[in-house]
């Protein structure tokens, strides 16, 4: 089945925040953000009921090299991304 991605204000805020903050620690580190999070899109794109729910409505990925979660929920054949959390803030979103 194919999904479309939709992202939600709130986490395209978060993604442009982490980017630029990313970026003022070190040139291109923001856009190596942005890949982490592109493979976690394509890996949930594929199979998005294999990641571990947060409660019964929405789930989560991790970001391999960053300490961010994506969470989102399936909805018919979407996939929308509620937030791009940093997990080191927010301990309960591990």
């Amino acid at each position: 089945m194919g999904y479309n991605l939709l992202l939600q204000t709130e986490a395209i805020l978060e993604i442009q925040e982490a980017f630029e903050w990313y970026e003022e620690q070190k040139e291109g580190l923001g856009y190596e953000l942005i890949e982490e999070i592109e493979v976690c899109y394509e890996k949930r794109s594929i199979h998005p009921e294999r990641y571990s729910y947060i409660n019964q409505l929405y789930r989560r990925i991790k970001t391999n090299r960053f300490p961010y979660v994506l969470v989102y929920e399936i909805e018919d054949d979407n996939i929308i991304v509620n937030s791009i959390r940093h997990i080191k803030r927010n301990p309960d979103s591990q």
